[in-house]
């Protein structure tokens, strides 16, 4: 038993759809990138970027996978092979074991190459990995990011076009201000996930991978540091390096540097300030609402920076705030964490105290529970 994925190409009005079609009969459903038409000469004839977006909804189903349509490089197959291998193993229920069959073709291995291409949302991890390379403050690495793709469809839903429209104009002016060149997405795929925060590196990178034609790398702004590691993301140091190939190297950026540590380095970019855009929870998606744990975080790894004033924060960081935030997961809480215990000689000492109290009382939510009752409950019903 076997199921198969077709892949198309077709012109919409200004656009091309790359799509894919998984399954069989009526089961049958399309997934699809649309890129404006103006950068035909840059997208790949192979499946490979549809291949890579499909690779979780793939390992949901299990089984073999036979990929017709076009060709799909022979490396990525191969590496894709120990990416879902260890997928699988972490989550065996709901990550199935898959084969992939398809026509391989040699990969065109294009070592020497500098230029890439960048996912790029105008928030703070995207925006560090953008300004650290195009002004050279990297003294090892040198990358020049020519061009930036931003998603309609992942943190803004497809219908919602006008917030895309102010969040495009407002990341717009931040690549512009580096010199590159801003490519806007469409893509349904986000939504077809089961859980985004796990899944969405292979989409993203699919979404890059179009314009493999032109560039042979792309950097991909990770959101998680070498402090969190003890938490499972769907960017990491065990699978991210699995999604490049010998035709498509994949570089997950950022990850020895903790949020703060990026605020750091975005807070002297002027047009960068005025833009940054990190909240998900505002019901317009092009604002930061200000109060959510997301923005109340974001401030305070810039206060310890010396960056009191966020120009598109309704409000600057108080101490009210960070009294009342709210976690809603042990992730939210290692961030927090992070902060308190790197920089808390650089905050107040009531916010010190009020945040090591907050953090205390979520620790003990959040934290492991052996016993749920208490010595005496267990004494009362012990039988003799």
């Amino acid at each position: 038993m076997y199921s198969e994925i077709i892949i198309e190409t077709k012109y919409e009005k200004e656009y091309i759809k790359k799509s894919a079609y998984l399954g069989n009969g009526q089961n049958k459903r399309e997934y699809w990138f649309k890129v404006p038409q103006e950068y035909e000469n840059m997208l790949t004839d192979r499946a490979d970027p549809m291949v890579y977006a499909l690779i979780f909804p793939m390992m949901r189903i299990g089984g073999k996978f036979i990929i017709s349509g076009a060709d799909v490089s022979k490396s990525l197959i191969d590496n894709l092979t120990v990416f879902t291998r260890i997928w699988n193993k972490l989550f065996p229920g709901e990550y199935k074991k898959i084969e992939i069959v398809a026509n391989e073709v040699p990969d065109d291995y294009r070592p020497n190459e500098t230029d890439a291409i960048m996912a790029f949302s105008g928030g703070l991890d995207a925006s560090y990995s953008l300004y650290k390379y195009k002004t050279n403050q990297d003294n090892r690495f040198k990358i020049n990011i020519t061009h930036a793709v931003i998603f309609l469809g992942a943190d803004v839903p497809l219908d919602d076009t006008k917030s895309f429209t102010d969040v495009f104009n407002n990341a717009k002016k931040m690549t512009d201000d580096l010199n590159v060149t801003l490519v806007p997405i469409k893509t349904n795929i986000p939504r077809s996930t089961y859980n985004w925060s796990l899944e969405y590196m292979p989409v993203i990178v699919g979404g890059l991978a179009l314009f493999s034609k032109k560039f042979a790398k792309c950097v991909i702004a990770s959101a998680d540091s070498v402090c969190r590691f003890n938490r499972l993301s769907g960017s990491n140091t065990t699978t991210d390096p699995w999604l490049s190939c010998d035709n498509f190297r994949v570089i997950s950026d950022g990850l020895e540097h903790n949020r703060t540590e990026r605020a750091a380095v975005v807070k002297d970019w002027d047009v960068g300030m005025q833009n940054l855009r990190v909240c998900w929870r505002n019901l317009d998606k092009s604002k930061n609402c200000g109060v959510c744990e997301k923005c109340i975080r974001t401030k305070l790894n810039f206060w310890v920076n010396g960056c009191t004033h966020m120009p598109t924060m309704p409000n600057d960081l108080t101490f009210t705030e960070l009294k009342n935030v709210k976690f809603d997961s042990a992730v939210q809480l290692l961030y927090f964490q992070e902060t308190y215990q790197s920089y808390r000689d650089k905050l107040p000492k009531d916010w010190a105290r009020q945040l090591r109290k907050k953090i205390k009382k979520w620790n003990r939510r959040f934290g492991p529970r052996v016993h749920s009752h208490s010595f005496w409950w267990h004494l009362i019903r012990m039988k003799f």
